[in-house]
Protein backbone atom coordinates (compact mmCIF):
# COMPACT_ATOMS: atom_id res chain seq x y z
CA UNK A 1 0.00 0.00 0.00
CA UNK A 2 1.13 3.53 -0.72
CA UNK A 3 2.52 5.14 2.42
CA UNK A 4 1.38 8.61 1.33
CA UNK A 5 -1.32 10.37 3.39
CA UNK A 6 -3.32 10.87 0.18
CA UNK A 7 -4.73 8.63 -2.54
CA UNK A 8 -3.11 8.07 -5.93
CA UNK A 9 -5.80 8.28 -8.61
CA UNK A 10 -7.16 5.50 -10.82
CA UNK A 11 -5.21 2.64 -9.28
CA UNK A 12 -5.05 0.13 -6.45
CA UNK A 13 -2.90 1.89 -3.88
CA UNK A 14 -0.43 -0.96 -3.47
CA UNK A 15 0.27 -0.79 -7.22
CA UNK A 16 0.41 2.99 -7.39
CA UNK A 17 2.93 4.55 -9.74
CA UNK A 18 4.16 8.00 -8.70
CA UNK A 19 6.43 10.69 -10.09
CA UNK A 20 8.22 12.60 -7.29
CA UNK A 21 8.84 16.18 -8.42
CA UNK A 22 10.50 19.21 -6.86
CA UNK A 23 9.72 21.71 -9.58
CA UNK A 24 8.53 22.29 -13.12
CA UNK A 25 9.68 24.60 -15.86
CA UNK A 26 8.68 25.33 -19.44
CA UNK A 27 7.83 21.84 -20.77
CA UNK A 28 9.35 19.54 -18.19
CA UNK A 29 9.29 18.40 -14.58
CA UNK A 30 12.27 18.30 -12.24
CA UNK A 31 12.29 15.11 -10.17
CA UNK A 32 13.65 14.68 -6.64
CA UNK A 33 16.75 13.28 -8.34
CA UNK A 34 17.08 16.60 -10.20
CA UNK A 35 16.33 14.94 -13.55
CA UNK A 36 14.34 16.56 -16.35
CA UNK A 37 11.23 14.63 -17.40
CA UNK A 38 9.78 16.17 -20.54
CA UNK A 39 6.00 16.31 -20.45
CA UNK A 40 4.87 14.88 -23.81
CA UNK A 41 1.25 14.45 -22.68
CA UNK A 42 0.79 17.93 -21.18
CA UNK A 43 0.43 16.20 -17.77
CA UNK A 44 -3.25 15.16 -18.07
CA UNK A 45 -3.68 16.98 -21.40
CA UNK A 46 -4.15 20.34 -19.67
CA UNK A 47 -0.62 21.81 -19.45
CA UNK A 48 -0.49 22.93 -23.08
CA UNK A 49 1.53 26.03 -22.18
CA UNK A 50 3.99 24.21 -19.97
CA UNK A 51 4.36 24.73 -16.25
CA UNK A 52 5.68 28.27 -15.97
CA UNK A 53 4.06 30.48 -18.59
CA UNK A 54 4.70 34.14 -17.73
CA UNK A 55 1.58 35.45 -19.46
CA UNK A 56 -0.83 33.15 -17.62
CA UNK A 57 0.94 33.53 -14.27
CA UNK A 58 1.04 37.29 -14.71
CA UNK A 59 -2.68 37.48 -15.44
CA UNK A 60 -3.48 35.45 -12.31
CA UNK A 61 -1.20 37.61 -10.13
CA UNK A 62 -2.70 40.82 -11.50
CA UNK A 63 -6.24 39.62 -10.78
CA UNK A 64 -5.17 38.39 -7.34
CA UNK A 65 -4.15 41.95 -6.45
CA UNK A 66 -7.51 43.31 -7.63
CA UNK A 67 -9.87 40.73 -6.11
CA UNK A 68 -9.64 36.95 -5.99
CA UNK A 69 -13.14 35.91 -4.91
CA UNK A 70 -16.50 36.88 -6.35
CA UNK A 71 -20.10 35.87 -5.82
CA UNK A 72 -21.47 33.54 -8.51
CA UNK A 73 -24.08 36.23 -9.20
CA UNK A 74 -21.60 39.10 -9.46
CA UNK A 75 -20.95 41.01 -12.67
CA UNK A 76 -17.54 42.57 -13.38
CA UNK A 77 -15.57 43.67 -16.44
CA UNK A 78 -13.29 40.61 -16.61
CA UNK A 79 -16.29 38.26 -16.52
CA UNK A 80 -17.81 40.01 -19.52
CA UNK A 81 -14.68 40.55 -21.61
CA UNK A 82 -13.26 37.05 -21.04
CA UNK A 83 -16.61 35.43 -21.84
CA UNK A 84 -16.93 37.41 -25.05
CA UNK A 85 -13.44 36.30 -26.06
CA UNK A 86 -14.42 32.69 -25.42
CA UNK A 87 -17.56 33.08 -27.53
CA UNK A 88 -15.46 34.56 -30.35
CA UNK A 89 -13.08 31.60 -30.15
CA UNK A 90 -16.01 29.16 -30.40
CA UNK A 91 -17.49 31.21 -33.28
CA UNK A 92 -21.08 30.25 -32.43
CA UNK A 93 -23.78 32.40 -30.89
CA UNK A 94 -24.85 31.40 -27.41
CA UNK A 95 -24.06 31.78 -23.71
CA UNK A 96 -21.53 30.33 -21.29
CA UNK A 97 -22.10 28.47 -18.03
CA UNK A 98 -18.91 28.16 -15.96
CA UNK A 99 -17.74 25.16 -13.93
CA UNK A 100 -14.49 24.08 -12.27
CA UNK A 101 -13.79 20.82 -14.16
CA UNK A 102 -14.61 18.79 -17.23
CA UNK A 103 -16.78 16.37 -15.28
CA UNK A 104 -18.85 19.25 -13.92
CA UNK A 105 -19.21 20.64 -17.42
CA UNK A 106 -20.65 17.30 -18.55
CA UNK A 107 -22.88 17.09 -15.44
CA UNK A 108 -24.45 20.47 -16.08
CA UNK A 109 -24.91 19.84 -19.80
CA UNK A 110 -26.68 16.57 -18.97
CA UNK A 111 -28.93 18.34 -16.44
CA UNK A 112 -29.90 21.04 -18.91
CA UNK A 113 -30.40 18.59 -21.76
CA UNK A 114 -32.76 16.43 -19.70
CA UNK A 115 -34.59 19.40 -18.24
CA UNK A 116 -35.22 21.05 -21.62
CA UNK A 117 -36.33 17.86 -23.41
CA UNK A 118 -38.14 16.24 -20.49
CA UNK A 119 -36.46 12.97 -21.52
CA UNK A 120 -33.93 10.84 -19.66
CA UNK A 121 -31.96 8.69 -22.10
CA UNK A 122 -28.55 9.81 -23.38
CA UNK A 123 -26.84 8.09 -26.31
CA UNK A 124 -23.12 7.58 -25.74
CA UNK A 125 -20.23 5.47 -27.03
CA UNK A 126 -18.53 2.53 -25.35
CA UNK A 127 -15.08 3.89 -26.17
CA UNK A 128 -15.47 7.10 -24.20
CA UNK A 129 -14.54 8.95 -21.05
CA UNK A 130 -16.51 11.96 -19.84
CA UNK A 131 -15.47 12.44 -16.21
CA UNK A 132 -15.35 10.92 -12.75
CA UNK A 133 -18.57 12.22 -11.17
CA UNK A 134 -21.57 9.87 -11.19
CA UNK A 135 -23.50 11.53 -13.99
CA UNK A 136 -20.41 11.88 -16.17
CA UNK A 137 -19.42 8.28 -15.39
CA UNK A 138 -22.85 7.07 -16.43
CA UNK A 139 -22.23 8.27 -20.00
CA UNK A 140 -18.61 7.08 -19.86
CA UNK A 141 -18.12 3.73 -21.57
CA UNK A 142 -14.57 2.75 -20.62
CA UNK A 143 -13.28 0.72 -17.65
CA UNK A 144 -13.79 3.56 -15.17
CA UNK A 145 -17.56 3.12 -15.29
CA UNK A 146 -17.82 -0.47 -14.07
CA UNK A 147 -17.03 -0.12 -10.34
CA UNK A 148 -19.70 2.46 -9.55
CA UNK A 149 -23.46 2.50 -9.08
CA UNK A 150 -24.26 5.13 -11.68
CA UNK A 151 -27.46 6.06 -13.50
CA UNK A 152 -26.54 3.77 -16.40
CA UNK A 153 -30.19 2.90 -16.94
CA UNK A 154 -30.48 6.35 -18.53
CA UNK A 155 -27.60 5.67 -20.95
CA UNK A 156 -27.73 3.62 -24.15
CA UNK A 157 -24.51 2.62 -25.90
CA UNK A 158 -24.32 3.29 -29.62
CA UNK A 159 -22.21 1.53 -32.29
CA UNK A 160 -18.69 2.82 -32.75
CA UNK A 161 -18.15 5.06 -35.81
CA UNK A 162 -15.69 2.56 -37.31
CA UNK A 163 -18.37 -0.15 -37.26
CA UNK A 164 -21.23 2.09 -38.38
CA UNK A 165 -19.72 4.92 -40.48
CA UNK A 166 -23.09 6.11 -41.81
CA UNK A 167 -24.93 5.55 -38.49
CA UNK A 168 -27.43 3.15 -40.07
CA UNK A 169 -27.38 0.80 -37.07
CA UNK A 170 -27.56 3.81 -34.78
CA UNK A 171 -30.81 4.92 -36.40
CA UNK A 172 -32.26 1.44 -35.91
CA UNK A 173 -31.30 1.67 -32.22
CA UNK A 174 -33.00 5.07 -31.90
CA UNK A 175 -36.21 3.63 -33.37
CA UNK A 176 -35.98 0.58 -31.09
CA UNK A 177 -35.60 2.74 -27.97
CA UNK A 178 -38.17 5.28 -29.11
CA UNK A 179 -37.02 8.80 -30.07
CA UNK A 180 -39.56 10.27 -27.65
CA UNK A 181 -37.51 8.78 -24.76
CA UNK A 182 -34.12 10.11 -25.88
CA UNK A 183 -32.81 13.48 -24.72
CA UNK A 184 -29.76 13.49 -26.97
CA UNK A 185 -26.17 12.48 -27.61
CA UNK A 186 -23.11 12.95 -25.38
CA UNK A 187 -20.03 12.44 -27.55
CA UNK A 188 -16.34 13.26 -27.54
CA UNK A 189 -15.79 15.15 -30.77
CA UNK A 190 -12.41 13.45 -31.03
CA UNK A 191 -11.66 10.70 -28.52
CA UNK A 192 -8.67 11.65 -26.38
CA UNK A 193 -7.07 9.27 -23.90
CA UNK A 194 -8.90 6.24 -25.28
CA UNK A 195 -6.97 6.37 -28.53
CA UNK A 196 -7.41 9.62 -30.50
CA UNK A 197 -10.30 8.18 -32.50
CA UNK A 198 -11.34 10.63 -35.23
CA UNK A 199 -14.85 9.75 -36.48
CA UNK A 200 -15.28 9.92 -40.26
CA UNK A 201 -17.09 12.90 -41.75
CA UNK A 202 -19.84 10.53 -42.93
CA UNK A 203 -20.60 9.61 -39.32
CA UNK A 204 -20.82 13.20 -38.15
CA UNK A 205 -23.08 14.05 -41.11
CA UNK A 206 -25.35 11.21 -40.02
CA UNK A 207 -25.34 12.41 -36.40
CA UNK A 208 -26.37 15.86 -37.63
CA UNK A 209 -29.18 14.32 -39.72
CA UNK A 210 -30.46 12.17 -36.82
CA UNK A 211 -30.23 15.13 -34.47
CA UNK A 212 -32.63 17.07 -36.69
CA UNK A 213 -34.87 14.18 -37.75
CA UNK A 214 -35.61 12.98 -34.20
CA UNK A 215 -35.27 16.31 -32.36
CA UNK A 216 -32.30 15.18 -30.28
CA UNK A 217 -29.83 17.48 -28.53
CA UNK A 218 -26.07 17.19 -29.05
CA UNK A 219 -23.59 17.50 -26.18
CA UNK A 220 -20.00 17.65 -27.41
CA UNK A 221 -17.17 16.82 -25.02
CA UNK A 222 -14.24 19.06 -26.05
CA UNK A 223 -12.37 18.75 -22.74
CA UNK A 224 -9.25 17.32 -24.42
CA UNK A 225 -9.60 18.42 -28.05
CA UNK A 226 -10.51 22.06 -27.35
CA UNK A 227 -8.31 25.16 -27.24
CA UNK A 228 -6.11 24.50 -30.23
CA UNK A 229 -5.07 20.91 -29.59
CA UNK A 230 -6.32 19.67 -32.98
CA UNK A 231 -4.92 22.72 -34.85
CA UNK A 232 -8.34 24.37 -34.97
CA UNK A 233 -9.60 26.10 -31.83
CA UNK A 234 -12.13 23.29 -31.23
CA UNK A 235 -12.52 19.80 -32.58
CA UNK A 236 -16.08 20.36 -33.83
CA UNK A 237 -14.77 23.01 -36.22
CA UNK A 238 -13.38 20.18 -38.38
CA UNK A 239 -16.87 18.74 -38.98
CA UNK A 240 -19.46 21.53 -39.48
CA UNK A 241 -21.57 20.44 -36.49
CA UNK A 242 -24.46 22.16 -34.74
CA UNK A 243 -24.09 21.33 -31.05
CA UNK A 244 -26.48 22.40 -28.33
CA UNK A 245 -23.76 22.15 -25.67
CA UNK A 246 -19.95 22.23 -25.80
CA UNK A 247 -18.16 21.06 -22.66
CA UNK A 248 -14.72 22.50 -21.95
CA UNK A 249 -11.96 22.31 -19.31
CA UNK A 250 -8.23 21.43 -19.13
CA UNK A 251 -6.46 23.79 -21.59
CA UNK A 252 -9.08 26.47 -20.86
CA UNK A 253 -6.61 27.80 -18.25
CA UNK A 254 -3.59 25.71 -19.24
CA UNK A 255 -4.21 23.82 -16.00
CA UNK A 256 -3.03 26.75 -13.88
CA UNK A 257 -6.44 27.10 -12.18
CA UNK A 258 -9.11 24.35 -12.09
CA UNK A 259 -11.82 25.57 -14.46
CA UNK A 260 -14.39 24.50 -17.00
CA UNK A 261 -17.24 25.85 -19.10
CA UNK A 262 -20.34 24.82 -21.02
CA UNK A 263 -21.27 26.71 -24.17
CA UNK A 264 -25.02 26.58 -24.78
CA UNK A 265 -26.80 27.45 -28.01
CA UNK A 266 -29.15 30.39 -28.41
CA UNK A 267 -32.14 28.04 -28.19
CA UNK A 268 -30.92 26.77 -24.80
CA UNK A 269 -30.33 30.33 -23.64
CA UNK A 270 -33.84 31.27 -24.78
CA UNK A 271 -35.32 28.40 -22.73
CA UNK A 272 -33.67 29.69 -19.56
CA UNK A 273 -34.96 33.20 -20.02
CA UNK A 274 -38.23 32.13 -18.45
CA UNK A 275 -37.32 28.76 -16.92
CA UNK A 276 -35.20 28.41 -13.80
CA UNK A 277 -31.58 27.44 -14.39
CA UNK A 278 -31.16 25.04 -11.47
CA UNK A 279 -27.38 24.82 -11.89
CA UNK A 280 -24.68 26.56 -9.92
CA UNK A 281 -21.34 26.21 -8.15
CA UNK A 282 -19.66 28.01 -5.26
CA UNK A 283 -16.70 28.96 -7.46
CA UNK A 284 -18.75 29.77 -10.56
CA UNK A 285 -16.81 32.08 -12.92
CA UNK A 286 -13.93 32.35 -10.46
CA UNK A 287 -12.04 35.60 -11.18
CA UNK A 288 -8.57 34.02 -11.02
CA UNK A 289 -9.65 31.33 -13.50
CA UNK A 290 -11.25 33.90 -15.79
CA UNK A 291 -7.96 35.83 -15.81
CA UNK A 292 -6.07 32.66 -16.74
CA UNK A 293 -8.62 31.79 -19.44
CA UNK A 294 -8.40 35.25 -21.00
CA UNK A 295 -4.61 34.93 -21.08
CA UNK A 296 -4.88 31.52 -22.77
CA UNK A 297 -7.21 32.90 -25.45
CA UNK A 298 -4.90 35.86 -26.06
CA UNK A 299 -1.97 33.47 -26.53
CA UNK A 300 -3.94 31.25 -28.92
CA UNK A 301 -4.86 34.27 -31.03
CA UNK A 302 -1.34 35.68 -31.14
CA UNK A 303 0.60 35.52 -34.41
CA UNK A 304 3.65 34.23 -32.55
CA UNK A 305 1.72 31.22 -31.24
CA UNK A 306 0.09 30.43 -34.59
CA UNK A 307 3.46 30.43 -36.39
CA UNK A 308 5.17 28.36 -33.69
CA UNK A 309 2.33 25.82 -33.57
CA UNK A 310 2.73 25.17 -37.30
CA UNK A 311 6.45 24.54 -36.81
CA UNK A 312 5.74 22.03 -34.03
CA UNK A 313 3.04 20.42 -36.14
CA UNK A 314 5.54 19.93 -38.96
CA UNK A 315 7.94 18.13 -36.58
CA UNK A 316 5.09 16.06 -35.12
CA UNK A 317 3.73 14.93 -38.48
CA UNK A 318 7.20 14.13 -39.81
CA UNK A 319 7.77 11.74 -36.89
CA UNK A 320 4.96 9.44 -38.04
CA UNK A 321 7.00 7.91 -40.85
CA UNK A 322 9.81 7.14 -38.41
CA UNK A 323 7.43 5.52 -35.92
CA UNK A 324 5.94 3.32 -38.62
CA UNK A 325 9.36 1.82 -39.28
CA UNK A 326 9.30 0.21 -35.82
CA UNK A 327 8.22 -3.43 -35.56
CA UNK A 328 6.09 -2.78 -32.47
CA UNK A 329 3.74 -0.33 -34.23
CA UNK A 330 0.22 -1.40 -35.22
CA UNK A 331 -1.39 1.92 -36.11
CA UNK A 332 -0.96 5.67 -35.59
CA UNK A 333 -3.75 8.26 -35.47
CA UNK A 334 -2.93 11.97 -35.38
CA UNK A 335 -4.68 15.30 -35.58
CA UNK A 336 -2.94 18.54 -34.66
CA UNK A 337 -0.64 18.00 -31.67
CA UNK A 338 -2.51 14.89 -30.57
CA UNK A 339 -1.36 11.40 -31.49
CA UNK A 340 -2.14 7.83 -30.47
CA UNK A 341 0.38 5.08 -31.18
CA UNK A 342 -1.07 1.58 -31.02
CA UNK A 343 1.51 -1.02 -30.00
CA UNK A 344 1.65 -4.76 -30.67
CA UNK A 345 3.27 -5.24 -27.27
CA UNK A 346 2.54 -2.94 -24.33
CA UNK A 347 5.30 -0.90 -22.70
CA UNK A 348 5.04 0.33 -19.11
CA UNK A 349 5.03 4.07 -18.49
CA UNK A 350 8.04 3.58 -16.23
CA UNK A 351 10.19 2.74 -19.27
CA UNK A 352 9.42 6.12 -20.79
CA UNK A 353 10.02 7.92 -17.49
CA UNK A 354 13.40 6.23 -17.13
CA UNK A 355 14.29 7.61 -20.57
CA UNK A 356 13.20 11.12 -19.55
CA UNK A 357 9.74 11.52 -21.12
CA UNK A 358 6.22 11.40 -19.72
CA UNK A 359 3.56 9.96 -22.03
CA UNK A 360 -0.02 8.84 -21.49
CA UNK A 361 -0.31 5.07 -21.57
CA UNK A 362 -3.66 3.25 -21.84
CA UNK A 363 -3.97 -0.45 -22.70
CA UNK A 364 -2.14 -1.08 -25.97
CA UNK A 365 -1.48 2.50 -26.94
CA UNK A 366 0.37 5.58 -25.86
CA UNK A 367 -0.96 9.09 -26.41
CA UNK A 368 1.22 12.10 -27.13
CA UNK A 369 -0.06 15.63 -26.56
CA UNK A 370 3.04 17.81 -26.23
CA UNK A 371 2.91 21.33 -24.78
CA UNK A 372 2.70 24.12 -27.32
CA UNK A 373 5.67 25.84 -25.68
CA UNK A 374 8.33 23.27 -26.59
CA UNK A 375 10.94 24.34 -29.11
CA UNK A 376 11.17 22.44 -32.38
CA UNK A 377 14.45 20.88 -31.29
CA UNK A 378 13.03 19.83 -27.91
CA UNK A 379 10.04 18.18 -29.54
CA UNK A 380 12.17 16.47 -32.19
CA UNK A 381 14.65 15.19 -29.60
CA UNK A 382 11.98 13.83 -27.28
CA UNK A 383 10.05 12.14 -30.07
CA UNK A 384 13.30 10.34 -30.90
CA UNK A 385 13.45 9.20 -27.26
CA UNK A 386 9.89 7.84 -27.48
CA UNK A 387 10.88 6.05 -30.68
CA UNK A 388 13.95 4.57 -28.98
CA UNK A 389 11.93 3.29 -26.00
CA UNK A 390 9.40 1.62 -28.30
CA UNK A 391 12.18 0.03 -30.33
CA UNK A 392 14.22 -1.22 -27.37
CA UNK A 393 11.26 -2.74 -25.51
CA UNK A 394 9.83 -4.95 -28.22
CA UNK A 395 10.55 -8.60 -27.49
CA UNK A 396 8.85 -10.57 -30.26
Amino acid sequence: MSDHPFYITWTAQKKAYTLPIIGAKKGYFLTDENRKIYDLCSTSYQAAFGHSDKTIKGAIKKQLDQFSIASPKSVFDLKTTATNKLLELISLKGKIFYTVSGAESIENALKMCRQITGRKIILSRNNSYHGATLGALSVTGDWRNKDHLTVDQWTKRIPEPSNDPHALDLEKLILKIGPEKIAGFCLETITGGNGVIIPPTSWWKAIKRLQTKYNLMLILDEVICGFGRTEKHFGFQHFNLKPDFICMAKIITGGYIPFGAVWTSNSVAKYYKSNTLSCGLTNYAHPLALAAMEAVIDILNSKEHIVHFQKLLHVFENSIETFYKLENIKEIRQIGLLMAIDLKENISIEKFIEAGVLVASVKNHIVLAPPYCLSESELRRNLKIVCHVIKENYHE
